[in-house]
């Protein structure tokens, strides 16, 4: 998966799909009771219009949290290093500048590489109609769930 992504899923479902078809053929599939149940069947259960959302990756935080985190990791390196080969009366080790550039470099290739699992509304709705998915449903397995 990528950043860009996108996917599609009801407000309330906590695992999304990557397409609408995927998304509109779970919304049936939870509705149907018993195989081979007919559309209408399983369509009186589904409150009208299907409603799926898009769902864009949620922004780890951006420059701002790159930054934090390569420090972050630099600060707990040169910690390390310290307890192990600093003189023990001295002062902590200040990173220098390569240092600090390296670990900010750190902290954005790892904020720009990173893809999160956790969602959020994109604003995008698709609305399907009732007679809309009987027409698809029709024209693809003969109304059969």
């Amino acid at each position: 998966m990528k950043q860009d992504d996108i996917c599609y899923g009801l407000d309330h479902w906590e695992l999304l799909e990557m397409d609408v078809g995927s998304a509109l053929e779970r919304v049936l599939e939870d509705a149907c009771e018993k195989v081979g149940e007919g559309f209408d069947a399983v369509a009186d259960r589904i409150e009208w219009p299907i409603r799926i959302l898009a769902f864009k990756r949620r922004d780890i935080g951006g420059d701002a949290f790159a930054v934090s985190l390569g420090l972050d990791a630099l600060g707990r390196a040169l910690e390390s290093l310290d307890e192990e080969h600093c003189d023990p009366d001295g002062a902590a080790s200040t990173p220098t500048v390569a240092m600090t550039a390296a670990a900010l470099a750190l902290g954005r290739a790892i904020v720009a590489e990173y893809v999160s699992w956790t969602c959020e509304p994109n604003g995008e709705v698709i609305e399907y109609t009732r007679e809309q998915v009987k027409r698809e449903e029709e024209g693809g397995d003969g109304g059969r769930m």
